[in-house]
C-alpha cells in the first residue's frame, strides 16, 4: 500500500506588518501546490523546542498556532547579518532559507558599479556620482543641468530631492516644497547629503505622451525550476508634471494595467517589441547580479524609465523585499515555488 506523502511546510518570516493580500496570496498559493504555510515573527521562534508560534489561514481567517520548524523558510524580512536581527537567523540556521544575502539590500551605488563590468548592461545606465566632495557634486549638477539625490540605502523615494539650475540660482524640490539656492547654500546642503550617504544621478525625462512624468517597476522571481522570470510588470504615473520622483509617497500616483500602458504609449500589446526589450534586459541583469553576489537571492525589483526615444533607463536595482502594491498574486506564485524547490533541494 503506498504511503502518504507528506506535506512540505513554508514559514514566512517578517519582521514588521505586511500588506494582508500578501499574506493571503501566499497562503493560496502554498495550497495550490498542496503545501503548509504559515508566517510568524522572530519573537514566536522557540529554539529549545523547535517550535514557532504564528499564523495560518483556516477557512478565510488567521489562527494563532504552534508549529514545527518547516522545511524551508521565505524570508521577507531580510537582515541576516544584521546585529539586532542576529538571534532568530542563528535560532534557524537549520532551516534552508530562500535568501541567504547579507544585509538589508544592495546599495545603489554598489548596484550600479557591479553593472558597469557587463559591457552591455552598462549602457542603461544613467550618468550618477557617489557623493563624497561637495565640488565635485556641484560640478555633477552643473554637468547634467538636473540631477536627483537619493539616499544610497533608501527605498521608495524616501529622502530624495530633485534640482536643477535656474539662471544663478540652484531649484531643491523636495517632492513638497521648491527652494531657492545660491552657490554657497547649494555647497553646504551637498555637505550634508554626504553627510547622510547620498548619491546624485543624471535627471531623465521619462513621460507619457500626456508628459506626466512615469516609471516601470519589473519584478523578478526564481521560480520552482530555479531559473529567473518576470514576474509582473508595472507602471506608476505622477498625476503632477513637475513631482518626478514617481515613487514618492509625497506624489499623487496613478497607474493602469500593463497592456493598456502598452497599447497607449507605445501602439502594441503584450508580447510587443517594448515589452521583449524589457524583458530580455532584466533577465540578463539578473543573471548577472546573480553571478556577482555572495549569497542566493530570488527577488529583484527594478525601476526603469524610458527617454524620448523609448531607450531604457536604469533607476534602480532592488535587491532587499522588493514590493507591490496590487500584484500580490503575481508576487506569491513563483516565490512560493521557489521556496518548495530549496525545501527539496537543500
Amino acid at each position: 500500500m503506498p504511503t502518504e506523502r507528506r506535506r512540505l511546510a513554508i514559514g514566512l518570516l517578517i519582521g514588521w506588518k505586511v500588506e494582508p493580500e500578501l499574506l493571503i496570496a501566499n497562503a493560496l498559493v502554498a495550497a495550490s501546490y498542496d503545501a503548509d504555510f504559515f508566517y510568524f515573527y522572530p519573537a514566536g521562534v522557540d529554539e529549545q523546542q523547535r517550535r514557532i508560534r504564528g499564523h495560518r489561514l483556516e477557512l478565510g481567517e488567521w489562527v494563532e498556532q504552534e508549529f514545527a520548524y518547516p522545511d524551508v523558510i521565505y524570508d521577507r524580512m531580510r537582515r541576516r547579518g544584521i546585529k539586532k536581527y542576529e538571534d532568530v537567523y542563528r535560532k534557524l540556521e537549520t532551516i534552508p532559507f530562500t535568501h541567504t544575502l547579507r544585509g538589508m539590500s544592495v546599495h545603489k551605488t554598489v548596484a550600479y558599479n557591479m553593472l558597469r563590468k557587463d559591457e552591455e548592461l552598462k549602457t542603461y545606465l544613467i550618468p550618477f556620482q557617489t557623493l563624497r566632495e561637495a565640488a565635485k557634486g556641484l560640478a555633477f549638477i552643473h554637468k547634467h543641468g538636473r540631477v536627483i539625490a537619493k539616499p544610497d540605502r533608501g527605498t521608495s523615494g524616501k529622502g530624495a530631492f530633485t534640482i536643477g539650475i535656474e539662471g544663478n540660482e540652484f531649484e531643491v524640490f523636495d517632492q513638497q516644497y521648491a527652494h531657492r539656492m545660491n552657490e554657497t547654500q547649494m555647497l553646504e546642503f551637498l555637505e550634508m547629503l554626504i553627510r547622510e550617504k547620498y548619491c546624485l544621478q543624471k535627471l531623465v525625462t521619462s513621460v507619457t505622451k500626456q508628459g506626466l512624468p512615469f516609471h516601470i517597476r519589473v519584478h523578478l522571481a526564481k521560480n520552482g525550476q530555479n531559473e529567473w522570470v518576470v514576474a509582473f510588470c508595472a507602471v506608476w504615473i505622477s498625476s503632477e508634471p513637475h513631482s518626478k520622483v514617481t515613487n514618492s509617497k509625497h506624489t499623487f500616483q496613478m497607474t493602469t494595467t500593463w497592456n493598456r500602458f502598452l497599447k497607449h504609449q507605445f501602439d502594441e500589446d503584450v508580447g510587443g517589441a517594448t515589452e521583449q526589450r524589457i524583458h530580455q534586459y532584466a533577465l540578463r541583469l539578473a543573471q548577472f547580479m546573480e553571478q556577482q553576489l555572495d549569497g542566493r537571492l530570488h527577488e529583484i525589483g527594478l525601476d526603469l524609465g524610458m527617454d524620448a526615444d523609448h531607450r531604457i533607463q536604469l533607476f534602480e536595482v532592488g535587491a532587499g523585499v522588493p514590493s507591490s502594491m496590487f500584484q500580490f498574486v503575481e508576487m506569491a506564485r513563483p516565490a512560493i515555488a521557489y521556496s518548495l524547490y530549496v525545501a527539496t533541494h537543500s
